[in-house]
């Protein structure tokens, strides 16, 4: 402890007394009397061991104070620590809010209910009955499919007011939003069949029913270039004709809609200064990485943005996954060959090492997990991940175990990855990604799996003896599909030996993946302990 810390009336009788016991010491020493003893020597030493004392007793007395500093400081610190990942009051009540709605009714291998699912259906319901009350017979079925539209359009913004009202991630409102659109074609055909002005309907019933054509998977999945200029060019054609048919109701949602584009290109503008320089890297033999400074932006972990890069293509926006944490100064992407766009990105960037500099732009970031993970509430996680799809359940795991170092308390973390892609693999082993954000005392919380497939590959092959080499790896990779019930159960035993009642499962990767989690979730959620979990897959 620096001579500073302690307090003054230590600091300054200390050294005086110090001082005065070198001055005694120092002194001649004088004739012995006539018994053989000195009263003057006599004296000097009695205020020797008098003075040694009185120096034992305070500095004795400033190691007292010393330590109360110090624990002081360190609660000092602790308390910052904690309150650096508790979220602010007003943010708190929005979690809450949206935990309500995004809180589970019945859970399938392939979809959930949730209580935000059971409020919109219901509005929507009753809105229809009052429409079908109020208006005469002859317009009723209009009306209804004009409701239905005006809703379409609302869940398919970006930044919709509804979806995050009720807990909405973006993927689960697109779900929404094509749901109702099949509605409204329906509806819209009835009406069309039953109405007598049919010229001006026509000009919205056509684009209508190419919007649900191109929006049948296979074709969107590989035709996403087609779709998304499709759509557009169908928004401006179905403008026109809500205005020359009277759609009132989709009208203003397309009204809305506009806005949504406003505020898109708001947030392009804002980080414009971080993403005129994208740096592009080659990873492995299919993958490409992108790096970006992060400067002054903020995002959470597992959020996406959309990407677009003027020499690709100014119309091309594609998503993207975060692989980094918040904290870390770059915002960094990896993108796999899987389309004519994402091949053209990985032939543009420079070898491994070597990356080329591109101007480009971001919207975003979007999306957040349908399980509120943010607070206490959560102590125990699984996070599963399948090939390409650990981007956005990395960045999750190290937005938590940052917050860990922070004081959040953590019981346990399970990182499970089942993929065959050894570049991903190499950055996700790297000490920078999971493994150093442990200290010593921490390094019982997370448990890191990876699954690779039974195929020859000489670097996983080499990752594997490197992890059996350390003895204090936290990385476990074996060969073939992961026992999930395993992790399963090791997570509900952990849960129970702490007498924790809910762990959250973060999952995304192939459709299998999240209906084994979905699965286990259901079946291990037994005995007062619940497994939350929520999904992510990159289909738009």
């Amino acid at each position: 402890m620096k001579d500073q810390s302690l307090p003054n009336n230590i600091k300054a009788s200390l050294p005086d007394k110090q001082q005065e016991l070198e001055q005694l010491e120092n002194q001649p020493q004088q004739e012995k009397g006539e018994n053989g003893q000195n009263p003057d020597q006599i004296q000097q030493e009695s205020q020797k061991i008098k003075m040694s004392e009185y120096i034992k007793q305070h500095q004795k007395k400033s190691m007292q104070v010393c330590e109360s500093i110090e624990l002081e400081q360190e609660k000092k610190n602790k308390s910052c620590r904690n309150s650096a990942w508790q979220a602010s009051w007003h943010y708190r009540i929005i979690q809450y809010w949206q935990s309500i709605f995004n809180r589970r009714i019945v859970s399938f291998s392939c979809f959930a209910l949730q209580v935000g699912d059971v409020f919109i259906f219901c509005g929507l319901l009753c809105f229809l009955c009052i429409s079908c009350v109020s208006i005469k017979k002859s317009k009723s079925s209009g009306n209804m499919a004009s409701i239905t539209m005006a809703a379409t359009i609302v869940f398919g913004c970006r930044n919709g007011f509804l979806s995050y009202l009720f807990g909405l991630s973006l993927e689960r409102a697109l779900l929404w939003h094509q749901f109702l659109a099949w509605i409204t074609l329906g509806m819209s055909i009835n009406h069309w069949v039953h109405s007598k002005s049919i010229a001006s309907g026509f000009i919205v019933q056509v684009p209508l029913m190419a919007f649900i054509v191109f929006s049948i998977k296979p074709i969107r999945r590989y035709l996403w270039e087609l779709f998304m200029k499709m759509h557009w060019i169908l928004i401006i054609v179905m403008i026109v004709g809500c205005i020359a048919h009277g759609v009132t109701y989709a009208l203003f949602a397309l009204g809305y809609f506009a806005l949504d584009v406003v505020y898109r290109g708001y947030t392009v503008y804002q980080l414009r200064n971080i993403s005129n320089q994208m740096k592009l890297e080659r990873i492995g033999t299919n993958i490409t990485k992108i790096s970006i400074s992060n400067k002054n932006n903020k995002y959470k972990g597992g959020q996406y943005y959309f990407i677009m890069i003027p020499k690709l293509g100014y119309l091309q926006w594609h998503p993207f996954s975060v692989f980094s944490a918040s904290y870390e100064e770059e915002i960094v992407f990896y993108v796999k060959c899987l389309g004519d766009w994402t091949t053209q990105l990985y032939q543009i960037a420079g070898e491994q090492g070597k990356p080329t500099i591109f101007k480009g732009y971001l919207d975003g970031p979007y999306g957040y997990h349908s399980i509120s993970i943010e607070g206490d509430k959560y102590k125990n996680f699984l996070c599963i991940s399948g090939g390409i799809g650990v981007t956005p359940i990395i960045s999750t795991a190290k937005e938590l175990l940052h917050q860990i170092e922070q004081g959040r308390p953590i019981n346990s973390l399970y990182f499970i990855w089942t993929g065959r892609d050894s570049a991903i693999v190499q950055s996700v082993l790297k000490p920078d990604d999971l493994r150093s954000l442990l200290n010593q005392d921490d390094a019982t919380i997370l448990q890191n799996f990876y699954h690779y497939s039974d195929k020859g590959d000489k670097k996983i092959d080499d990752l594997e003896k490197q992890a059996q080499i350390e003895q204090h790896q936290l990385v476990v990779l074996a060969k073939g599909r992961p026992d999930f019930n395993k992790y399963f159960e090791a997570a509900f035993n952990s849960a129970k030996a702490k007498g924790d009642h809910l762990v959250g499962v973060l999952t995304c990767g192939p459709q299998q993946l999240i209906d084994a989690a979905e699965i286990n979730s259901m079946k291990w959620s037994k005995d007062g302990i619940r497994f939350d979990c929520h999904q992510e897959v990159f289909d738009f």
